[in-house]
């Protein structure tokens, strides 16, 4: 997804309001050893259609994406819709921060209160291709969205 503004794309809207529903998903990182690793996370995405999620500076995963970007997601909504999406993860600054909380925080209550907040980090999702399946349709509809 580049930056969307005000030409977003009918997928691109639809893909906003997925990710919205529902809510989670688990995202994979490249973990430099040959072996990708994979979390389960709440996730937000904002208006631009950047997905946020929160994370530990002391994470496997935030690790992973400080040193390689690139990701991959999958989010499920009621067992039977999923979106599978390849994009690149970036840790916000201090001025990106408190819009980006908001968000996650607006869907998730309390998801950016830690224990540890010396070490709570911001991530934002920049979505480059994604598709989409429906296994309440036999075969399974699928098809590639355009964003």
């Amino acid at each position: 997804m580049v930056e969307l503004g005000k030409n977003i794309s009918e997928d691109s809207r639809w893909l906003i309001d997925f990710v919205r529903r529902a809510g989670a998903g688990v995202i994979a990182s490249n973990s430099g050893t040959g072996y990708p690793e994979s979390a389960y996370v709440h996730v937000a995405v904002n208006d631009s259609g950047r997905i946020i999620l929160g994370t530990n500076a002391l994470s496997r995963k935030f690790t992973n994406i400080t040193s390689d970007p690139r990701v991959s997601m999958v989010v499920i909504h009621d067992d039977a819709e999923e979106v599978q999406l390849e994009g690149e993860a970036a840790v916000l600054d201090e001025t990106q921060v408190a819009a980006a909380a908001e968000v996650l925080s607006a869907q998730h209550p309390g998801a950016t209160e830690t224990n540890d907040p010396e070490n709570m980090r911001l991530l934002e999702v920049t979505v480059r291709w994604a598709s989409y399946t429906d296994t309440r349709e036999i075969p399974p509809a699928q098809r590639e969205l355009e964003l």
